[in-house]
């Protein structure tokens, strides 16, 4: 059986002159299956990679980091009335890059989400109490991509249904707060991603990440909770085929 990384931008630039290189390592490695979010209504418009030895699959959203078109909406539920995604994101709010009109946005694509039945990749930078607060309005089901908060902070989105997306950042020594969160998250309330390119495991901090890095984040995960790799991993997949409802 293979293994699912929930998030990695394998269309990113930075993998252009490599990728078939880049997936043969991440299924030599045994991962096999992937969830690429997208980021803007370009990503909406081109096909995913065909990459031997991996499936990949395609989330749709519209990122609070970038500038949208006006139309951005109507692609992203042109691409869901195609039925093209298995979720809708990468979506949330990020305090760095507030525009006037970015918590509509972000309530949009719940509303979306919530009308087909779809997960939300979410991503939240210093918003969290705006993020939760929409998610109590309009209840969907997804993911906290990237998730490096405190334990008490996780269990309010593990109580909203939301999973979180467990990466490279909890490999690196100084993120004792989510070293914590691992401990005490219960084996259905996560899932593994490397948010390849970037995001890198300890490891490789300053170097490209790779969907091959998952087993070592995987190591180091069940290093935290006192478990075996295979465990973790087992519970990871389980919780992405559920979740997305693909098979990995």
């Amino acid at each position: 059986m293979g293994h699912f990384d929930s998030h990695c931008h394998l269309d990113d630039p930075r993998f252009a002159d490599d990728l078939p290189a880049v997936a043969a390592r991440a299924a030599a490695a045994g991962v096999t299956s992937a969830l690429v979010p997208g980021v803007d209504p370009r990503s909406l418009t081109q096909p995913l990679p065909m990459l031997p030895g991996m499936t990949l699959y395609r989330a749709g959203g519209l990122h609070p980091a970038f500038s949208h078109p006006p139309e951005a909406l109507s692609l992203l539920e042109a691409a869901l009335a195609r039925n093209e995604l298995v979720a809708i994101g990468e979506c949330g709010l990020d305090k760095r890059f507030r525009t006037p009109d970015d918590l509509a946005i972000f309530r949009a694509q719940l509303d979306l989400a919530a009308a087909y039945d779809l997960p939300v990749v979410l991503h939240v930078v210093h918003a969290h109490e705006e993020v939760l607060a929409a998610l109590k309005a309009r209840p969907v089901r997804g993911i906290a991509h990237a998730f490096a908060g405190p334990w008490p902070l996780a269990k309010r989105y593990l109580d909203l249904g939301i999973t979180l997306g467990i990466g490279g950042i909890g490999t690196w020594p100084t993120a004792k707060r989510l070293h914590e969160t691992i401990r005490e998250c219960p084996a259905d309330g996560f899932v593994l991603e490397t948010d390849a390119p970037d995001l890198s495991p300890s490891w490789l901090r300053g170097e490209r990440n790779e969907p091959a890095q998952l087993i070592g984040i995987a190591d180091a995960v069940a290093t935290r909770r006192r478990t075996s790799t295979a465990e973790v991993l087992a519970a990871s997949n389980a919780t992405g085929s559920r979740l997305f409802r693909i098979s990995v």
